[in-house]
């Protein structure tokens, strides 16, 4: 029986919810994700989450930072749709 796991790689997403419903619509994987550039600019707090595995939410500010790291121009409506940075199991 081989008892080895691979390793768990985590990456981050930009995931979009409809903000009447908060049913998740699009998921974009953030292909250049910089962890220090990203905590900076999320404010993360470092100490307590040094890989940014939590939730964050988007605003206006972080929208120039997104389409660099995605690598395409997207449509934000913050109106209508919430935004949010986050890790997971890849």
């Amino acid at each position: 029986m081989d008892t080895h796991t691979a390793p768990t790689t985590i990456c981050h997403i930009l995931s979009v919810f409809d903000g009447e419903t908060e049913e998740l619509v699009e998921i974009y994987e953030i292909e250049h994700f910089s962890l220090e550039t990203f905590t900076a600019q999320f404010d993360v707090p470092t100490t307590t989450d040094p890989e940014m595995l939590d939730r964050y939410a988007v605003g206006p500010d972080d929208t120039q930072l997104l389409e660099r790291a995605i690598g395409r121009t997207l449509s934000f409506d913050f109106s209508k749709y919430g935004y949010f940075i986050e890790a997971v199991k890849a």
